[in-house]
C-alpha cells in the first residue's frame, strides 16, 4: 500500500510540473500575441498622445515578455510551441 501511495504522489508531481510548464508556455505565447497585437496598433496610430500610449504599452509587454522567457529559461524549459516575436 506505501509503494502505491509513493507511485501516486510522484506521478501527481509530474503532473503538476507539466501543468506549470504549460502554464507558462501558454503565458509566453499570449504575451507575445499581446506584444504582436500592441505593435500593429502602433504602427495605426498618427495622434501624439495615441503614439504615446503605445510605446508605454509595447515597453511593459516586451518587459514582461523578457520575464517570461527568462524564467522558461530558468527552468531549462523548451519548446517548439511557443511564438516568436519579430524585432
Amino acid at each position: 500500500m506505501g509503494d502505491l501511495l509513493k507511485k501516486l504522489n510522484i506521478k501527481n508531481q509530474k503532473d503538476s510540473s507539466q501543468l506549470e510548464k504549460q502554464e507558462l508556455l501558454d503565458a509566453i505565447n499570449e504575451a507575445a500575441m499581446r506584444l504582436r497585437i500592441a505593435r500593429m496598433f502602433f504602427e495605426s496610430v498618427s495622434e501624439p498622445e495615441l503614439i504615446d500610449a503605445c510605446v508605454y504599452e509595447i515597453n511593459s509587454l516586451q518587459a514582461h515578455y523578457s520575464y517570461l522567457l527568462n524564467k522558461a529559461k530558468k527552468e531549462e524549459l523548451q519548446s517548439f510551441n511557443v511564438l516568436k516575436i519579430p524585432r
